[in-house]
Order: C-alpha cells, then sequence, then structure tokens
C-alpha cells in the first residue's frame, strides 16, 4: 500500500537533463529541508489520516508544495533522476510520518517495537516493494491475537502503520536503482 502522494512528486518538479546516481546518504535532504510548518502539518495530517484508517490518506496542499519545493530544490542540487527525487519525497513523507505513526497505535494498545520485529521478520524482496495485499494481512493476523483487537478499524489502522515501514525500505530501493 503506497502512501498516496507519490504521484504528486512525479508531475511537480524538474529534474536535470544529465541526473548522476543517487547517493544513498542523501536520501534525507527533503526532509532537512522541510520548514516547521510544513513539517507540523505534515503529523498532523498523518494523525488525521490515522483517527481515519478507512479512509484513503490525503493531505494538505502545504504539505504537497512544501514536499515538491523540497524535491525539488534536492534533485537540482544533487541531479537526481526524476526517480530518485520522487522516492526521496515518499521517503521524506513516511520518515516524518512514522513518529506519529508509532504514538497511535502504542495509544490503540499496540507496541510499535514488536510490530517493527514483525515487519523486520519479512524477506528483503518483500519489504523491498510495495506489500502485498496477502503480506499486509499476514502482518495484520500475526499482530492482532487478542480477540477484543481484532476490529476493522485496528486492521485498517495497522495497514497503514505497516505502509510506513515499507515506505521507507521500497523508497530506499527505489532511490538507489
Amino acid at each position: 500500500m503506497r502512501l498516496g502522494i507519490a504521484t504528486a512528486f512525479v508531475l511537480a518538479f524538474a529534474t536535470p537533463a544529465v541526473a548522476a546516481p543517487a547517493d544513498p546518504a542523501s536520501i534525507v535532504c527533503v526532509g532537512q529541508k522541510l520548514d516547521a510548518a510544513v513539517k507540523a502539518q505534515l503529523a498532523a495530517n498523518v494523525e488525521r489520516n490515522l483517527a481515519n484508517p478507512a479512509q484513503r490518506p490525503s493531505y494538505d496542499p502545504a504539505v504537497t508544495r512544501g514536499l515538491n519545493d523540497a524535491t525539488t530544490a534536492c534533485a537540482n542540487e544533487r541531479g537526481w533522476s526524476g526517480a530518485a527525487a520522487t522516492a526521496s519525497g515518499v521517503y521524506a513523507l513516511a520518515e516524518i510520518g512514522l513518529p506519529v505513526a508509532k504514538r497511535v497505535v502504542q495509544g490503540r494498545g499496540f507496541d510499535p517495537a514488536a510490530l517493527d520485529q514483525q515487519y523486520a521478520a519479512l524477506p528483503e524482496t518483500v519489504r523491498r516493494a510495495p506489500l502485498t495485499a496477502k503480506a499486509t494481512q499476514d502482518l495484520i493476523r500475526a499482530s492482532v491475537t487478542d480477540e477484543a483487537q481484532q476490529t476493522r478499524a485496528n486492521a485498517q489502522l495497522l495497514a497503514q502503520y505497516f505502509a510506513f515501514l515499507n515506505t521507507l525500505e521500497y523508497a530506499s530501493a527505489d532511490f538507489s536503482r
């Protein structure tokens, strides 16, 4: 499950005519260029999205603009390809959103460290691509062993949580290609 904003990056910025290979360590550039107001709004959007897990995640135009501007600046400064720039923007969204997601799932009675371990136990080939519906369902089933927590809302929340974890990995993989 993708976080839903990746397509905005593809359409939003120009990249240099000759793109150099992306240095994996530079993927954090976009997150570093975001101002505090955009980061705060992104976190608020993540909080809202997780409070309504049945709805498709959405982000305010200011967040999309901020991510696009930061992505464009990093791509131009570093000579990234369009694919690398897109991956870095998606990575920034997940990197900033994950701490919020951890807090929300913990508030719902789940242990984020245990969820992270379950996700990390997946084969690398599964983690480095967008999770399939089956992989997500398997993770959710393994995470919700208490019958009282076996609700559709919790399943949807955990699907979004695992999407944040997954996005960090597949965006890193996409960035490095």
